[in-house]
Order: structure tokens, then sequence, then C-alpha cells
């Protein structure tokens, strides 16, 4: 199954024909013209909402649903200090470092420099890859299907942390694992299951 966000509703993408019934909206894909429209026509959609799009090859569904859009990759940091997580405030709404991959580099060549300059830190180690998370946004004329990697990582002990002011960002602070829900009514949706992740994770470890 592929769960793309899109504001504040989401795509799902399934060979489970169950999941039909989860949807305000749902497609049985027969063709490539009908899904393509039918997604397209969401774009619109300005009331939130859950699009179901059932179909036997998930991987088919997912070749159309990117045929709408232009396809870009990103990457990012769940960076982790003494059961502490980094975190940014850009434009007033928590979320995590991460930036678009640029074409001389590696997915993890990516999200090591883009927390290292939006985070003013150096020293960043991946530990694991985390998750990942798709989203669609209107920008310059254009539509865009985001994928974000996630990575797990570390950092030197006690790094002096500075805002990347140019891209927005006004804050950069340590929070408690134990205190994430303390953020999540003001985030990102496609970022609340990333949240998630990082909590079991650190669960797994008490």
């Amino acid at each position: 199954m592929y769960k793309v966000f899109f504001k504040d509703s989401c795509f799902l993408l399934t060979d489970e024909q169950n999941l039909l019934k989860e949807g305000t909206h749902q497609l049985l894909h027969e063709n490539f013209s009908d899904t393509k429209s039918f997604i397209c026509n969401l774009r619109k959609e300005k009331n939130k909402f859950t699009a179901v799009i059932y179909g036997e090859d998930v991987e088919e569904l997912f070749s159309i649903f990117k045929s709408c859009f232009l396809y870009v990759k990103a990457a990012g940091g769940a960076v982790q200090q003494k059961n502490q997580l980094l975190v940014i405030k850009r434009l007033g709404v928590y979320d995590l470092p991460k930036g678009h991959q640029e074409p001389h580099e590696t997915l993890e060549q990516c999200a090591v420099r883009e927390v290292e300059e939006e985070c003013g830190i150096q020293g960043i180690q991946i530990t694991n890859h985390l998750t990942d998370t798709l989203h669609i946004y209107f920008r310059n004329g254009n539509w865009f299907l985001k994928k974000t990697y996630w990575y797990t990582m570390t950092s030197p002990e006690n790094p002096a942390l500075t805002p990347q002011t140019e891209e927005d960002i006004e804050e950069v602070f340590w929070l408690a694992t134990h205190e994430i829900n303390t953020i999540k009514t003001n985030t990102y949706p496609s970022l609340l299951e990333v949240f998630e992740k990082i909590q079991n994770n650190s669960e797994s470890f008490l």
C-alpha cells in the first residue's frame, strides 16, 4: 500500500479491496485514463478527504499516480541524543530537518547535508533508515509528488545549534522524546507517522 498526503487529506493506493470502505472517495482501477482523472480532479478538492484507489497491482497504481505530478526526492533526519530529538520550527510549524536531493549526491549524503545546514551543526552520522513519506503540493505553477527518505542519526555531544533563517527556520532545539506528543497538534500530517516511529524506537530501548 502507498499512502500519499495532501495537506490534511490523503490518498491510499492498495490491493486490499476491504480498505475501500475507509475512503470518503473510492475508485476501483479499471484503466489508466479514468484513474488519472480521478487523481487529478481531487487535487482541486478543498474539503478534507481520504481517497482509496484499489487495484490488483499496487505498483501500477503508483506509476499512474506519479504520472500526475513532477516526482522529486528528498531526505532528512531524526537526530537523537540522550533520549532527545532534534526539532526545528519553520514558519510556525514544528518539523524535522530535510531537503531536496541534489543531482550529485546519494540520499544519505543529502540527509546529512540538510540536517547540518538547517541546524547549523557538524558531525552528523546516520545510524539507520527509519521510514519514507509521500506528499503532494503545488508550487510555481506545477504539482509535485515528493518522496522523503528519513534516517535515524546521531550528533556530537552538546553541539551549538543555529537555525538556517534563509530557509525560514525560526528555532532549532532538543525535545525529550517522551514530549513528542506535545508538538503533534502543530506539525504536518505526513510527519505524524515519522514521530510515531521515533517514539516506538525509543520505547524499545527503555
